[in-house]
Parts: C-alpha cells; sequence; structure tokens
C-alpha cells in the first residue's frame, strides 16, 4: 500500500473574488456552471436559481456587476429573496424597472462579502437540502450587504411604484 505525504492534501487554491477553495477563479466558475446546468435539468434545483446567480455576482463583482444596472439587478434581487420571500412578480418587476430610463450609481466594492460561498452548498445533491443551504446563503451576503441595504431598499420603492410594479404586494 502506498502512503499519500501531506503536499497531496494540500487544500485547493481559494477563489480571489469569494474565497471558496474549489481551484481559484477558474474552479469556483466551474462549480456555479454546474450548478447552473443542474437548475436546467432539475426543478428542485431551478426553483432557487436566479437566487443563486444573484448571490454568485454579488460575490464575483468585478466579472458580473461592473455596471450600475447589473449590479442594481442582483442587489435588488437579493432584497427581494431576503425581505420579500423572492416574490416572483417583484423579480420581474426590478427587470422591467432596470429596463427603463433609471439613472443609477454603482455603490462601491466590497471587500467582505460573505462568509458563505458556492463550496457550501455545491456537494448537496438533495434539491430541499440544496434550497435551505441557498437560503442561509442569501442571510448570510445579505449581511454582508448591510451597508447597502438602505439603496436596495430604495431602489425597491421606485420599483414597486413604476408601472410594473404598482400590482405587487410588498409583503
Amino acid at each position: 500500500m502506498t502512503q499519500l505525504s501531506v503536499q497531496e492534501y494540500e487544500p485547493l487554491e481559494e477563489c480571489p473574488s469569494c474565497g471558496a477553495p474549489l481551484g481559484g477563479r477558474e474552479g469556483c466558475q466551474l462549480a456555479f456552471d454546474q450548478l447552473s446546468a443542474r437548475a436546467w435539468s432539475d426543478g428542485g434545483f431551478a426553483a432557487v436559481h436566479n437566487l443563486v446567480v444573484d448571490l454568485y455576482a454579488l460575490q464575483h463583482v468585478e466579472a458580473y456587476c461592473e455596471s450600475p444596472k447589473s449590479y442594481a439587478a442582483h442587489l435588488l434581487g437579493l432584497c427581494s429573496a431576503v425581505e420579500h420571500g423572492g416574490d416572483p412578480n417583484l423579480y420581474r418587476a426590478i427587470a422591467r424597472w432596470l429596463d427603463g430610463r433609471v439613472k443609477l450609481v454603482r455603490p462601491p466594492t466590497l471587500e467582505f462579502r460573505g462568509s458563505m460561498t458556492i463550496a457550501d452548498i455545491v456537494s448537496t445533491s438533495d434539491p430541499d437540502v440544496y434550497r435551505k443551504w441557498v437560503f442561509e446563503w442569501a442571510d448570510n451576503v445579505w449581511d454582508a450587504y448591510r451597508s447597502q441595504h438602505e439603496i436596495a431598499r430604495q431602489n425597491l420603492v421606485q420599483v414597486l411604484v413604476s408601472p410594473g410594479g404598482r400590482d405587487i404586494d410588498p409583503g
């Protein structure tokens, strides 16, 4: 029997954006791509995929949130999920509002974007456990973004008074 050396058990390189130990930025992206593919093939995973996209984007702002509109889309999506139960009508109203002539300023990029990452959810094959973990991840990232809660809430008010949001119950 061959003995393995300690070097063969070195942890994988951390993602420079979120810290997930999945093999650097490429390994982290691969995990996200795998979850996206799973969402297309399994409704239990698809149910929270929009939230997973928002979380991943907010932890990888350099790649996914360069513009004020993309940043707002993901921040408002997260706010909608955490504070408004993830109402799909609100989610669609956010997209319609952002497609309009809104003037936004992109908030500063945060250094700390949460202690949970995609690494915490990627390994489960049980859709119920997966959804539970995604919501825990959402709470964790939302807490990390607490300095931007008011910006998100003020923008959601604008969504709700816009033509596409007037019929939505803000819960």
